[in-house]
């Protein structure tokens, strides 16, 4: 393929070093360099379908490009492509020192040295590529929902304590009759269920009586077509349980201390989020659970005072008075959780049977469909902190507290900050985030909102792609969502359109969400003022968080100019 020199150089004139070098910066180069221009145009010939790609991703933007990176066939698809581009290049950069000719020289073994470092300098960057495209798709597999109905991300958030109490599952048929199901109308679509998807399933993670139960749980049911975003979803909202749980060194089992319901309007971008606090009890059921927890209520009312009781039926002894069940959830609400973890039958298509649940009772009690839920443990996000960097949070009260750690080993995370802006690393977040003492649930609970609120507006996407390796074993490890695979790139649109400068943030505390109290002076909450002022966000924006419309999250008008 030796041609004539146009450059005025013989074959033997090129540096083979320097050959190399040119190709490996640029395919091709090294050749025309050593005079093989028909050679060059060749190796350099792929350079146009790179830029061609280039150019059509640059044009659909950052929003694009991770719509793209977040779908499994896509992040497959580079894979292969980074592979044959690797080879290219080292081709242009081992071909260029070849058609240069080396001859014997006293400076070959250097050459070959250089050589070998410039096939290595190719490779680094390609082969990182191909690790996080690769732990990508280990993150996608192993977090979301497959496509299919009711197959489960794997996460391994700590289970809660065997001395937890259960309640056991409505649906469940008692061990001496024969399991039936409800009929349900065959459907156009015929969907795979895969059952090892629900995590309850699984051996050393999941109840052991389920893992038994598999088969009889799972096989024979009917399924519905797994529905797409835009049918899956209210028109124009979205909406997501958020669920805090705290299962960290020396406090027992997973219990669910921060909830919050976090909803967008997709076609506004302004968002809201609700917190629920912790200690709310005596919460509405729906109505098919609506006697689930009789026994567990009978257990935890306090005795009645015999002065009270009356004989009705006149046999001369004192009647106790009858139960009258409440329909609701007598304890605190943050445990829904482990007392529901093991409702298989009444959620066997879910990834968390008790996250499940919490979904459906927060729904019930604030009148807005949730569309997915998201269970964090507190190691998730001390990692998503630090990822982006720390976080800046108006604090609004003097803050000195000190909290355990998120791993064993680790030293007590501490926190001492005054009143005004302040930058929090991840330790000091965390300890921001639960501080208790010399506070309340109901301060730390908005606490927690304006963090979550500061983090979304940190977590920029050239932060998060630098920081995905740590995010990403993070989230694998921490982290338990319904949120199916194929929604992603949706979400990633909606996520774009978010103005994190529009986000309102309310609070159900306290006496006026909560103008009762049981027995333990638990508050219980006003279904219908909690409602309506879910619907006032949701129909007026921001404007309807607070009587001036201000937020809790930010500083008092006349700090902030």
């Amino acid at each position: 393929m030796s041609g004539p020199d146009t450059t005025g150089r013989s074959d033997n004139d090129a540096n083979p070093g320097l050959a190399a070098t040119f190709s490996a910066l640029l395919p091709g180069a090294g050749q025309w360099y050593a005079g093989r221009i028909t050679r060059a145009v060749i190796v350099a010939s792929p350079l146009l379908l790179l830029i061609v790609a280039a150019v059509v991703a640059w044009r659909g933007g950052a929003v694009g490009i991770l719509e793209l990176a977040v779908q499994p066939a896509v992040l497959w698809m580079l894979l292969g492509v980074n592979a044959v581009v690797l080879a290219w290049r080292l081709f242009a950069v081992v071909d260029a020192y070849r058609v240069a000719r080396p001859g014997p020289s006293p400076l070959r073994g250097w050459r070959m040295m250089l050589l070998g470092v410039l096939v290595a300098l190719v490779a680094i960057p390609h082969i990182a590529a191909g690790a996080y495209a690769y732990r990508g798709l280990l993150l996608i597999d192993r977090v979301f929902a497959s496509d299919e109905p009711a197959t489960a991300a794997s996460g391994t958030l700590a289970p809660p304590s065997e001395e937890a109490d259960e309640v056991p599952d409505p649906a469940a048929a008692p061990s001496s009759t024969v399991v039936t199901t409800t009929t349900v109308p065959p459907t156009t679509t015929t969907t795979v269920f895969r059952p090892n998807g629900n995590l309850i399933f699984r051996p050393g993670f999941g109840d052991p009586d389920a893992v038994a139960d598999r088969s009889e749980i799972v096989y024979g049911r009917p399924r519905a077509p797994f529905l797409p975003f835009d049918e899956r979803v209210d028109p124009g909202r979205i909406t997501f349980l958020l669920a805090g749980g705290d299962a960290g060194p020396g406090r027992g089992g997973l219990r669910t201390d921060t909830i919050m319901v976090a909803t967008m309007d997709l076609e506004t971008g302004q968002a809201a989020l609700f917190g629920i606090p912790r200690n709310m009890a005596q919460i509405p059921m729906p109505k098919r659970f609506e006697n689930a927890f009789n026994d567990l209520e009978r257990k935890l009312a306090p005795p009645s005072d015999p002065a009270t009781w009356v004989d009705e039926d006149g046999d001369g002894v004192p009647d106790e008075p009858a139960f009258v069940p409440c329909h609701c959830f007598p304890e605190q609400i943050n445990a829904v959780y482990p007392y529901t973890r093991k409702w298989t039958r009444s959620f066997p298509d879910e990834v968390d049977p008790g996250m499940a649940a919490l979904r459906e009772i927060v729904e019930n009690m604030i009148g807005l469909r949730i569309d997915y839920y998201v269970l964090v443990d507190m190691r998730a996000f001390v990692a998503l902190v630090e990822a982006v960097g720390g976080v800046d949070v108006y604090v609004q009260k003097p803050l000195q507290a000190e909290v355990s750690p998120p791993e064993e080993g680790q030293p007590w995370a501490t926190v001492d900050v005054e009143p005004g802006w302040q930058h929090l690393s991840a330790t000091e977040a965390l300890a921001y985030s639960r501080a208790r003492k010399g506070s309340s649930d109901y301060v730390r609970m908005q606490r927690q909102r304006c963090l979550l609120r500061s983090v979304a507006g940190e977590a920029d996407p050239l932060t998060l792609v630098r920081a995905f390796p740590s995010i990403a074993d993070a989230i694998e490890r921490y982290v338990v969502t319904d949120v199916p695979v194929s929604f992603l790139p949706d979400l990633v649109r909606a996520a774009a359109a978010l103005d994190f400068s529009n986000i309102a943030t309310v609070g159900f505390n306290p006496p006026y969400y909560a103008p009762e109290r049981d027995f333990k002076y638990h508050p219980i909450p006003d279904v219908a003022r909690i409602r309506l002022k879910v619907k006032r966000v949701l129909t007026e924006g921001v404007e309807a968080q607070s009587k001036t419309g201000a937020s809790e999250c930010d500083p008092p008008e006349d700090e902030s100019g």
